[in-house]
């Protein structure tokens, strides 16, 4: 779907390391768009941050001893190494520490969408699905320890905003201690009956499943999980308790009676890799994405030569209402170009023959074959500027 939808490619040179072509990139840019705007709302404050660091920063958050494997590195001389960012919760904490902090800024909600880079087994990449270049829409929230369970509460109000949007439904999975792990057991202990207690109140027991040794190096972690058209389980989403990073990088915060505590920071993806993401929508909706994230909402269609200029002008109109439009001005028939925005998965489609040019109307069909019949371009906008505004 995605070489037929003109979305996204592969090339050798650059194993799982997607081309977002033209139409994929409105599709990324409209979701990013969409994040941002909920996420402003619900009080976060966007941060980037460098695209590679050197190997010290990973020494300080541990990634050097437990992920360096999955880091592509950068020699730079023999003193100095760089790697390749693969998440982006140590430059989290390197801002959280720019300034000193107090209790009244907690939670505080700082979310990225940059870059990351994962080496992978060169047998395991599969699409979109499975890549070693990607986006994630991350956020790192430091709170103190009585606020653990409002802030989940509130991420799972934002998860499923999300989801709902989609019609996408997903599982929950409890990952634990794995064997290479940072900081204290009795600390773990705590962090992970944290989030079984969490669990419990917020989907009830038995409503999520536990994968003894699955969490990440610095904390036990929930994970979204979604299956695709084949019915292989993905990892979308994960929101990680963690107690340790905090304490490596000298995180801390003045409380109300004076004190310094350490916060504890919660690890939040919604979406997950946005590659991902894209691939199990692309899957679920068979490539008919919703029509405000289509990378082409409308395409006009004019039966002959002598409608070209009206269909250009009606093109026009669409795209100063804030509309994804092309023209199909081939030398094809009608009826194979509706087939051609068919097979391109065009929610609208907008014919214009002499009747629709001399009256300056459009005749509108849906992906789905259904007739609308002919309508203003005005009426026309506003039905699509509607469906757009409901996310259908």
């Amino acid at each position: 779907l995605g070489k037929q939808l003109e979305l996204f490619h592969f090339d050798p040179t650059a194993p799982g390391m997607p081309y977002w072509l033209p139409k994929g990139l409105k599709v990324l840019n409209e979701l990013l768009a969409f994040w941002r705007q909920v996420h402003e709302e619900h009080d976060y404050q966007e941060i980037a941050s460098p695209l590679f660091n050197e190997r010290k920063l990973y020494e300080i958050s541990g990634h050097w001893e437990h992920y360096r494997d999955g880091m592509f590195l950068i020699p730079i001389d023999e003193h100095t190494t760089y790697g390749l960012k693969p998440m982006n919760c140590p430059n989290a904490m390197v801002v959280f520490n720019l300034k000193v902090r107090s209790y009244r800024e907690l939670p505080l909600r700082l979310s990225d969408c940059d870059m990351l880079h994962r080496k992978e087994l060169s047998g395991t990449l599969q699409g979109l699905l499975r890549v070693q270049k990607f986006q994630q829409d991350d956020a790192h929230i430091f709170v103190a320890e009585d606020q653990i369970e409002e802030e989940y509460g509130r991420i799972f109000a934002l998860a499923d905003l999300f989801y709902h949007i989609f019609g996408l439904t997903y599982r929950l999975r409890l990952g634990t201690r794995p064997e290479s792990y940072v900081g204290d057991l009795a600390t773990w202990q705590k962090a992970e009956q944290a989030l079984r207690n969490i669990l419990d109140q917020h989907v009830g027991p038995g409503n999520y499943w536990v994968e003894e040794g699955d969490g990440a190096f610095y904390g036990p972690k929930m994970d979204i999980v979604m299956e695709d058209a084949l019915g292989r389980s993905w990892q979308m989403g994960t929101i990680q308790l963690d107690f340790q990073l905090p304490r490596r990088f000298g995180c801390t915060y003045v409380d109300r009676d004076g004190s310094e505590k350490t916060p504890v920071v919660i690890h939040r993806v919604i979406y997950g890799s946005m590659e991902r993401f894209i691939g199990i929508l692309i899957e679920h909706t068979a490539g008919a994405l919703p029509i405000w994230l289509a990378p082409v909402q409308a395409r006009v269609i004019p039966i002959t030569d002598h409608q070209v200029a009206y269909a250009g002008e009606v093109a026009n109109q669409l795209r100063k209402a804030g509309l994804r439009v092309e023209v199909d001005d081939s030398a094809k028939r009608m009826n194979a170009k509706i087939r051609d925005a068919q097979v391109q998965k065009v929610p609208y489609m907008l014919v214009v023959g002499k009747r629709e040019m001399a009256q300056a109307q459009v005749a509108v069909r849906l992906r789905s074959e259904e007739d609308l019949g002919a309508m203003s371009v005005a009426a026309f906008i506003a039905l699509a500027q509607e469906a757009i505004a409901e996310k259908q």
